[in-house]
């Protein structure tokens, strides 16, 4: 008999909501799904926050170039570098497209440390966007408290705050061209109170059951119809039986030794799990310190570049800010043993603090800022308790 399907999503990397197999919902600790979870089939919803989806035009039409292909195709619409991209492939192609999903590794990585942490192992790991109903021609909207999950299309869709849905519906419009939706069919409890001013003239079909997002995901759901983020090298499948089928002495034997020889790599990669979910609860203190108001961060970076798209429409200072934050932001990029504390900003004036780095690192990072044209930077570092602190400030030079 197949295993239940067993639904669940991280509203933060403490606190989870899941839906039983016989339609009950709830909200608790990660420690408490894991003791009603065992013997069903897990499947994790990713937040639409963090994974981007892409219908990827094919060069070809040969499977085994797909792969080395892709990420190189998209890789000029990507503010990282494809090495940190996760890259999930359809099976078959949309016409003369494929669908693509990404997430980061670092993203994912930490959604599997903190479910594995918990006894949670999902054998799924979908984006929410693509577990919304759909049909030809029209648009499917999930309305939550303060976030919207919208779906444009089979293979395309996206996850934002109320306040930048405005924004991202216009771009997506803009997108689809001659083929706009004639229809909008909308969930939730705010559904009857929805206004946006982008698809005012659009139909709109209010539906009044699930109101829910888990319920509505479930019935969606088809195994084997949606992007799976447990890809490539995070597949779950029996590929390890496949390889060492030949070799079971000789791995029996590697095993032994690595059970002998591997304690202090272990306790290593267990310490800096601990360190990674630490870095991510400060990440989402330091968002909600940023944007007051704020109660849901399941991708703190995420959402801030959302809300620094706002600033765009503020006038100069909203774009003296962004130039001077990716003046200062490229050059740290390339120094990972530097780690943002917090910035702040006025008068035309970005000071960034930061910890880590050594003197060789420091001076690095100075001569990037200040060969950067039309950028005055200033760098002054003390050492306290061991830990090397900087700040930089960033001002426009008057030439």
């Amino acid at each position: 008999m197949p295993a239940q399907l067993f639904f669940f999503r991280l509203l933060s990397f403490n606190q989870v909501e899941w839906l039983y197999p016989d339609g009950r919902l709830q909200r608790g600790s990660l420690s408490e799904l894991a003791t009603v979870a065992g013997g069903t089939r897990q499947i994790m919803i990713a937040p639409g926050e963090a994974v981007i989806l892409h219908l990827a035009p094919l060069a070809s039409r040969k499977r085994s170039t797909w792969a080395r292909a892709i990420p190189y195709a998209l890789e000029d619409q990507l503010a990282e570098d494809i090495e940190a991209i996760h890259f999930v492939l359809g099976n078959t192609p949309d016409g003369d497209r494929l669908p693509v999903a990404l997430v980061s590794h670092e993203t994912l990585r930490a959604w599997l440390a903190v479910c594995d942490q918990n006894g949670l192992t999902p054998a799924a790991i979908i984006p929410e966007p693509l577990l919304l109903p759909w049909q030809d021609g029209e648009w499917s909207l999930l309305l939550e408290d303060r976030r919207v999950v919208v779906r444009t299309g089979r293979w395309n869709g996206f996850t934002t705050e109320r306040d930048t849905l405005g924004l991202l519906l216009t771009e997506a419009l803009i997108d689809a061209g001659d083929a706009k939706p004639r229809r909008l069919r909308l969930w939730g409890q705010a559904a009857s109170e929805f206004s946006e001013p982008a698809v005012a003239e659009v139909e709109r079909q209010i539906a009044s059951d699930p109101l829910e997002a888990l319920p509505l995901f479930a019935a969606a759901y088809q195994s084997g119809a949606a992007l799976n983020l447990l890809h490539g090298p995070y597949s779950r499948q029996a590929q390890w039986g496949r390889w060492f089928l030949p070799w079971r002495a000789t791995a029996a034997l590697a095993a032994l030794w690595l059970l002998l020889q591997g304690g202090i790599s272990i306790y290593d990669n267990w310490r800096l799990r601990q360190e990674l979910v630490t870095l991510r609860v400060e990440m989402e203190q330091l968002y909600k310190d940023a944007v007051p108001g704020a109660t849901r961060t399941p991708n703190p970076k995420v959402q801030l570049e959302a809300r620094l798209k706002e600033l765009l429409s503020s006038g100069a200072g909203g774009s003296s800010l962004l130039e001077l934050l990716s003046y200062g932001g490229q050059p740290l990029i390339k120094h990972p043993d530097l780690f943002l504390r917090g910035f702040s900003y006025r008068d035309g004036q970005l000071d960034l603090s930061l910890q880590g780095g050594d003197p060789a690192v420091l001076d690095q990072l100075r001569q990037e800022l200040n060969q950067q044209p039309g950028l005055q930077a200033e760098m002054r570092t003390t050492q306290r308790e061991g830990q090397v602190e900087s700040k930089v400030t960033l001002k426009k030079s008057a030439s």
